[in-house]
């Protein structure tokens, strides 16, 4: 108990030092290698490093036994070194929980990348260290996020397991109406009958209402009544955090009659990882949750063809034009 406790307690910093990690990450998928303290430089330099995540110095005694406090540029080493250490134990956590799936190699304090063949980890790491997200070619990133995203949730689920995506912008077989969308879903799965409230919209309604892809899995006697469905929501930015209750059972019934005959499962998916003091958390608010680390260890054991074709290509063009853009 005391060992959850902590970890809760700590969730904050631990997470920060997500963020160090990422950057000493990209620094080596860049470069080929980086040093793992080069993900804390700067915020050394800018004077960032966070007085939250370390705990000060106990008071120095002088040649006759009377405290005084440390020099300032003390304290600052100390917080540094925290920081390093922390980004180090994240990397460390990072090796044990994806194995050979994770795409670099770590000596001494060295972080050296070892190109992989399917290379969603470098996506889902170059949407994390993108400028942004929402302009120019770097809006396709959250775009390709939200499908494969969707592809992936499936594998998890196994062989029986669909995915449509189904959130904005739509692919032009979809749909670009909610409508149109949820009829596809409809015709694919025998449930989801459309019958929205008095009132509203229908067929005019653009949105998504937080829903961004529907897995299910088909029953083993191919009845289309009963079956197990996943609703998605995605976030890619910086506040992903904010964004685990943007996917609403109940404003979603408000558009079907029934919704599905069994109650859908809520999921959440980011390209972020999400430290073990933050999981239970997250989970408990977004639902089934899918950060980095589980989404790469599925397509680690996920067939080729899960993300291949253009799919890939897309994927490619992406991590070349963010490494170019930094």
């Amino acid at each position: 108990m005391k060992k959850r406790n902590d970890l809760y307690r700590k969730r904050h910093e631990a997470q920060r030092f997500v963020v160090d990690a990422d950057r000493a990450e990209f620094q080596a998928l860049k470069n080929g290698a980086a040093e793992i303290d080069s993900g804390v430089y700067d915020d050394r330099v800018a004077g960032t490093l966070d007085d939250s995540d370390f705990i000060p110095p106990r008071p120095v005694v002088d040649e006759v036994g009377r405290p005084h406090d440390a020099e300032p540029w003390h304290g600052e080493d100390l917080k540094y070194d925290t920081a390093v250490g922390g980004t180090r134990d994240e990397i460390e956590r990072r090796i044990r929980i994806l194995r050979a799936a994770y795409p670099f190699r770590l000596e001494e304090g060295t972080l050296s990348y070892l190109s992989g063949a399917s290379r969603i980890y470098e996506f889902f790491l170059s949407i994390c260290n993108a400028t942004t997200l929402t302009s120019g070619g770097h809006a396709r990133l959250p775009r390709l996020f939200e499908r494969i995203a969707a592809r992936l949730v499936a594998a998890y689920f196994g062989e029986h397991a669909r995915s449509i995506h189904t959130g904005m912008p739509r692919d032009p077989d979809i749909g670009s109406s909610f409508m149109q969308a949820m009829e596809n879903v409809k015709a694919q799965t025998g449930e989801w009958v459309w019958g929205p409230d008095d009132g509203l919209p229908g067929e005019q309604h653009q949105g998504d209402e937080g829903c961004d892809f529907i897995v299910w899995l088909m029953a083993s006697d191919r009845r289309k009544i009963g079956q197990l469905f996943v609703l998605g929501q995605c976030a890619c930015g910086n506040d992903w955090q904010s964004k685990y209750g943007d996917l609403d059972l109940k404003k979603l019934q408000k558009w079907f009659n029934p919704l599905s005959v069994v109650d859908p499962v809520r999921s959440f998916a980011t390209p972020h990882h999400v430290t073990d003091a933050v999981l239970r958390e997250a989970s408990r608010q977004g639902g089934l949750f899918f950060d980095r680390a589980r989404l790469t260890m599925t397509a680690h054991g996920a067939a080729k063809d899960v993300i291949g074709g253009k799919t890939k290509e897309s994927m490619e063009s992406l991590i070349d034009l963010v490494l170019r853009g930094r």
